[in-house]
């Protein structure tokens, strides 16, 4: 595997698991008006952070059609889950952490169609 893609994915589960736990101690924070602030800014902060590395990872697999589609497919439903944990965290904490894990789980199967499509 490309060392650009691996570091993309290594990347993309790491700013994951560090949103989805802040999401969930936010959940645990009942009266903290503050509480969401952190699940918030760590979202779009990741958000930011990991558009130059895909495009290196995209760019990477340009000689291979359907890593490419697989990898922009991973990408999608990353940003898609990144993006609702902010709602989340007004759940329980034990929703968030079933959302969080079943999210994990598609998104390591996604990046074994990249993996197997290269």
């Amino acid at each position: 595997m490309d060392q650009d893609a691996l570091l993309f994915e290594q990347t993309t589960m790491a700013a994951f698991k560090t949103c989805a736990n802040k999401a969930v101690i936010a959940g645990t924070r009942i009266g903290d008006t503050a509480r969401f602030a952190d699940t918030d800014s760590c979202v779009a902060e990741a958000l930011s952070q990991i558009e130059p590395a895909y495009q290196k990872a995209l760019t990477s697999l340009q000689n291979n059609g359907t890593a490419r589609r697989c990898l922009q497919t991973y990408y999608s439903n990353w940003t898609a889950l990144m993006k609702s944990l902010p709602e989340l965290q007004t759940k329980p904490p034990s929703s968030v952490l079933l959302t969080a894990n079943g999210g994990e789980r598609r998104l390591n199967q996604y990046w074994q169609f990249v993996v197997s499509a290269r």
